[in-house]
């Protein structure tokens, strides 16, 4: 993954969601935390470029139909 600058709300989301599958054990309690702060980095550069996909997308559908 490149170094892009995730946005606060996605790194939230993402602590969230790391935190969420850590307690109801769906990660393993032996991942060290360098692991679990990959996992969060990348799941909020996920988020983060599926919300800019959208936003692009509805710009261009918007373009086509005018």
């Amino acid at each position: 993954m490149s170094e892009i600058e995730v946005d606060g709300y996605y790194k939230r989301q993402a602590n969230d969601l790391v935190n969420l599958l850590f307690d109801k054990e769906f990660l393993n309690k032996d991942l060290a935390r360098e692991s679990l702060d990959w996992l969060e980095d990348y799941i909020g550069f996920v988020l983060q470029s599926q919300a800019n996909s959208a936003a692009k997308c509805a710009v261009l559908t918007a373009r086509m139909k005018q």
